[in-house]
């Protein structure tokens, strides 16, 4: 592989992660050395052209690691070019890496990242942007855009020189501080532009345009109406301007025109945009499907987006809207897991709930930590998760919490084995029964060795279900109608043989029990 591209692959890799995971230090220290390392075989340029981004003048393949990320900075910053000499110095490769991945001054054409370089004094790695190519010389100390075929005007008295066509062709129409249509490079800005049009008038102009230049433009604007309105509090507009891009980029074929959205996907997708669309979900129900296709589109992020509102929700409708969103993106597990050992117990129970609904596996060892949490509400969510995932060691979890302190915790342990068919799920109910002082977790115990149904299990209901021998002792009559119920959801021809038997029992309730799960019975045969 070129030194380039390897460098590249690096580099790249910075610059995500410094986007990404800011905390992670170690990884960024170990990508700036291996780009430090690289960067002593030779000089890299970095350009973009057309939405890709190329390397010493070779593609860069869009699936490595930051690629993407890297290319939508450059193009946020208005940055043309990075030029990176040979031996280049860690302080500066990482000073640019940090500046890239700050957040871009929309339409200054790369003033502000011209100046943070210059700042930093980098001498090994120098950019270029896009935006000083649409400037004209200074002379009064202010700069003034030349609309196409004008004459610019004159200084100090003298006639203004005549524009040669080549000065136009460089120049390239800049009246509307855009670069011409067919010049084929990105949107350039000769000084801060304000979006014309809202979001709906530039979204109906994106459906008219097939040019990616043009759609380039009308993307950007959108993306600034965005932030604006994020600013602003405008969320709906927000949701409009994010679900508009979203839909569009959908349904275009692959093509530059489809690379423009995916861009434009990414400089919208910051927490404070994916806040404000997650933050519309319980206020107006009628965007509920537009902004779920939002969040599902930005993945994780838009995943964190919802844990962040589901944290702090202040109702139980608010709580309940987000809960399902998370239920159905199916993502955001390594945030929940992170959240299972937050302080207040409520975060760690919505966590631990939205877990088991995901079934996700990979929470079992975490989801088992919390069964030593202080609050018992706690301990009841991670079991019920926990009954929701099917690894062995979900179920030694559940066998585990049958002996917790608390009755509720018992019982609800008891009802996920229930659903664990097996000889050990049996086993463990049996010897529970037999310990358990707990009538309501004696009942409980009863109800899971109805639903597994299992021989060992029936053998188990039917002796609670007989009458205690001998004349003074006496069996809980609750104890022996629950068995009874039992036997009935069991359905096994053991169980069957034993409510005829029943029949001629001399508790009344429990008689009227048994003829009542038979009647049942009968009645559903015909």
């Amino acid at each position: 592989m070129d030194y380039s591209v390897t460098f590249a692959r690096h580099y790249s890799r910075l610059v995500w992660l410094l986007l990404n995971e800011s905390a992670n230090i170690e990884e960024q220290k170990a990508a700036l050395r291996a780009s430090v390392t690289v960067a002593k075989d030779g000089p890299v340029t970095f350009a973009t052209q057309d939405w890709r981004l190329s390397v010493n003048g070779s593609p860069l393949p869009e699936a490595l690691t930051g690629v993407q990320d890297l290319t939508a900075q450059m193009i946020g910053h208005a940055v043309r070019e990075i030029v990176i000499d040979q031996n280049a110095a860690a302080a500066d490769l990482l000073g640019v890496a940090r500046i890239l991945a700050a957040e871009a001054v929309p339409g200054d054409g790369g003033d502000a990242v011209q100046g943070r370089v210059a700042a930093l004094g980098a001498k090994t790695v120098q950019i270029k942007v896009a935006g000083k190519e649409v400037l004209m010389p200074r002379t009064t100390g202010t700069v003034t855009a030349v609309p196409a075929g004008a004459t610019p005007p004159a200084t100090n008295g003298a006639p203004a020189p005549r524009a040669s066509g080549a000065t136009k062709r460089a120049s390239g129409s800049v009246g509307n501080g855009f670069l011409a249509e067919d010049s084929g490079s990105y949107l350039l800005f000769s000084a801060q532009q304000q979006p014309k049009g809202s979001a709906a008038d530039l979204l109906q102009q994106l459906d008219a345009t097939k040019s990616v230049n043009a759609t380039t433009r009308l993307l950007d604007d959108l993306v600034t109406v965005a932030e604006n309105a994020a600013r602003e509090g405008k969320n709906d507009i927000v949701a409009l301007a994010f679900h508009g891009v979203v839909a569009r980029e959908a349904a275009t074929p692959e093509s530059d025109l489809k690379r423009a959205y995916g861009m434009s996907i990414r400089r919208l997708t910051k927490p404070t945009l994916l806040r404000a669309v997650a933050q519309m979900m319980p206020r107006k129900k009628e965007l509920l499907d537009a902004c779920m296709l939002v969040l599902s589109r930005s993945g994780e992020d838009g995943a964190d987006a919802l844990i962040d509102q589901l944290t702090s929700a202040q109702s139980l409708g608010d709580r309940r809207i987000y809960f399902d969103g998370l239920v159905k993106l199916n993502a955001g597990v390594p945030a929940l897991i992170h959240m299972l050992g937050d302080a207040r117990w409520y975060v760690a129970r919505n966590a631990a709930d939205l877990l088991g609904e995901m079934q996700a596996e990979q929470a079992q060892g975490p989801l088992t930590e919390l069964l030593k949490h202080d609050d018992d509400r706690v301990r009841r969510a991670a079991i019920t998760a926990l009954s929701k995932l099917t690894s062995p060691k979900a179920v030694d979890a559940l066998r585990q919490a049958m002996r917790d302190s608390s009755p509720q915790v018992r019982m609800q342990a008891a009802a996920g084995m229930g659903g664990r068919k097996g000889l050990r799920s049996a086993g463990t109910l049996t010897k529970a029964l037999d310990d358990e002082e707990d009538q309501e977790v004696q009942l409980s115990i009863v109800a899971a060795l109805g639903r597994l149904g299992t021989a060992d299990a029936v053998q188990r209901l039917i002796k609670a279900a007989e009458p205690a021998g001998g004349i003074f002792k006496k069996k809980p009559t609750a104890l022996r109608v629950a068995a009874v119920q039992a036997l009935g959801e069991a359905r096994t021809p053991a169980a069957q043989n034993a409510l005829q038997h029943l029949l001629e029992d001399k508790d009344k309730e429990v008689k009227q029990a048994v003829f009542r799960l038979l009647m049942d019975a009968q009645a559903k045969k015909s």
